[in-house]
């Protein structure tokens, strides 16, 4: 999907542990401020586990980078196939 960028969320820093949840950042929109904050709009997960329905939201990109991995989209949809009933709507 273009425009889009898939970031795997884990449960601590160290990104050890998957938390089953993808972040959907839609980097096309670009990127805005919050608080001082670089942002991306995005769907994420609703609630703490695997494969959570989602919801629209603002990510910052310290986020991101601090608890996430970017991945590409085919692992996405395997890791949260919720995030992609979205994303696939017309």
């Amino acid at each position: 999907m273009n425009g889009i960028r898939f970031y795997l969320e884990y449960t601590d820093k160290s990104k050890r542990k998957s938390g089953g949840t993808v972040v959907a950042a839609l980097v096309l929109n670009g990127s805005y401020l919050s608080s001082g904050t670089i942002c991306y709009e995005a769907l994420a997960a609703v609630f703490g586990w695997a494969n959570s329905p989602v919801a629209g939201t603002g990510v910052a990109l310290d986020y991101l980078r601090q608890k996430c991995k970017h991945i590409n989209e085919a692992k996405a949809r395997t890791i949260h196939p919720a995030l992609f009933e979205r994303l696939d709507q017309p």
